[in-house]
């Protein structure tokens, strides 16, 4: 097995000496353990000294807003539920929009099999039998 050559000292670059691999791991740690105290300390003050925003509101308003006001994670749980939405609406809205692999591989002369190429994509989707399409 032959070994990769070697770079000499003054050769790397930035990136590739230790110590500078070090600085970044300890800049990355540091700085995330010194946002997750952060964020621990912000919630705990919204939490001692919070002022309700929808208070004394009629409607919708303020029910959702009273709410939002009494539960410290409303806001996260929001966050995650639309976020889960718009990854499973994408996942559905794939495959209405979806193309077939050689969709864009025709030539002017070969729009005409434009109907054949969908129904011999459809079919392979159908059966999972892998189908070249022969120009």
């Amino acid at each position: 097995m032959q070994h990769p050559p070697q770079i000499r000292e003054d050769e790397k670059s930035f990136f590739e000496k230790p110590l500078a691999l070090k600085l970044i791991w300890i800049v990355l740690l540091g700085g995330s353990a010194l946002f997750a105290v952060l964020g621990f300390v912000l919630a705990a003050q919204h939490m001692l000294v919070h002022e309700p925003h929808f208070e004394g509101k009629t409607g919708i308003a303020g029910a959702l807003g009273g709410f939002a006001d009494h539960f410290p994670a409303f806001y996260a749980v929001v966050g995650f539920v639309s976020f889960s939405f718009i990854v499973l609406a994408g996942q559905h809205l794939r495959k209405i929009l979806m193309r077939p692999e050689h969709y864009y591989d025709l030539i002017p002369e070969d729009e005409f099999r434009i109907d054949e190429v969908h129904a011999e994509h459809k079919a392979r989707q159908e059966s999972d039998e892998p189908k070249e399409v022969q120009p």
